[in-house]
């Protein structure tokens, strides 16, 4: 039996940790044994305990912890680990260096431009740490895969491309009520969803300018954004929203485990981001049945095609929000596109393709 042991930097909730809890999910079902270490107590680790795993906690604070370090290298020996698959930019750091040390072969997985912002301290060494140590860099979308040939010196040939993938079953069209009820809505309300945490890559400053001038066209039109919130950022939205002539229909939900049932009530699905990696929130509402505004902020691009399966917008641009809003609006144009949507994101992002091209790699590094 092939044993891998899975690492990721975070412990909060998010895509890049859905993917990773949707992985394991699956591969339980299959011949692999799963080895999960986490830096902490949170969203994931109650995810990956209900997946019948118990996670290894291990502190890894600081920009290089040797207790760290040694503490995996036990865990590789002692759970006979023959590969490592690790996720967001430090995971795949540590991962690379293990790798080196314990002679295992290692799938660095990259989800975003935030894994290789040009801030990060020290990133041309951990580039070419994760270079030398990764047998396999995989990228969640091909925009992603180029930036990385172009601004890394990661190898290209160790570059590779898997889509995440969502279960379509999660999010298949089953009749959900309540939320109109749970914020005061009135029934002949549109509800505008957007999905992901509060912080500057999503761009909820440009929603809510599109929400301010949706107030003074359509006071029926509201806005639900399901996210953790950043304190600095989530108080800079509420002034945003404070100085507005008329108060913007814009409802804040903070995290909630029911983004399913939020999404099957959404009459639009709303992606303002000014950058994505990949964007599984965006999938997530095609295979709930949920037209996608989205803009041309990286991931997108790959998953809607403009005009047919959703409709795709300019990034800072709340006025392009607000005419896509005001078409998506038109019944028979969200009939035409829910059904390609649907069909598209099934096709091509389905957790099952995933896992196969994941099982992939996994047979060919360990063979």
């Amino acid at each position: 039996m092939t044993t891998i042991l899975h690492l990721i930097d975070t412990t909060g909730p998010g895509g890049a940790e859905t993917v990773f809890t949707n992985l394991l999910k699956e591969l339980e079902q299959t011949e692999f044994r799963n080895i999960v270490v986490l830096r902490g107590e949170g969203w994931v680790a109650d995810k990956v305990r209900s997946l019948g795993i118990t996670p290894h906690l291990i502190d890894s604070k600081g920009s290089f912890n040797i207790d760290y370090i040694k503490a995996l290298r036990q865990l590789i020996i002692s759970e006979k680990v023959d590969l490592i698959h690790a996720h967001l930019l430090g995971s795949n750091v540590y991962g690379a260096l293990l790798a080196l040390i314990c002679r295992k072969p290692m799938i660095a997985t990259f989800h975003g431009a935030v894994d290789v912002a040009a801030g990060e301290r020290f990133l041309k060494a951990k580039f070419f740490l994760i270079g030398c140590g990764a047998s396999s860099i995989v990228c969640v979308s091909k925009r992603l895969q180029q930036e990385l040939a172009d601004r890394s010196p990661l190898p290209a040939h160790k570059l590779e491309l898997i889509y995440n993938g969502v279960d379509p079953q999660a999010f298949a069209r089953t009749p959900a009520s309540g939320l109109k009820k749970e914020l005061g809505l009135p029934q002949d309300a549109t509800v505008v969803v957007s999905i992901g945490n509060i912080r500057p890559a999503k761009g909820y400053e440009y929603l809510v300018d599109a929400a301010i001038t949706m107030a003074e066209r359509d006071p029926k039109v509201h806005f639900v954004v399901v996210g953790h919130q950043k304190k600095q950022l989530f108080n800079q939205l509420m002034n945003q929203m404070a100085k507005a002539p008329r108060s913007p229909n814009v409802h804040w939900l903070g995290f909630r485990p029911d983004v399913a049932d939020i999404l099957r009530q959404a009459d639009i699905f709303l992606l303002p981001s000014v950058s994505e990696g990949f964007s599984i929130s965006t999938v997530e509402a095609m295979m709930a049945g949920v037209p996608v505004i989205a803009t041309r902020s990286g991931g997108p691009e790959e998953i809607i095609i403009d005009g047919a399966s959703g409709i795709l917008v300019p990034i800072k641009d709340p006025g392009a929000l607000v005419v896509a809003i005001q078409k998506m609006m038109d019944h028979a144009k969200r009939k035409g596109v829910v059904e390609e949507a649907r069909r598209s994101a099934i096709d091509r992002f389905s957790l099952q393709t995933m896992l196969l091209k994941y099982k992939d790699i996994y047979s060919r590094l360990v063979d």
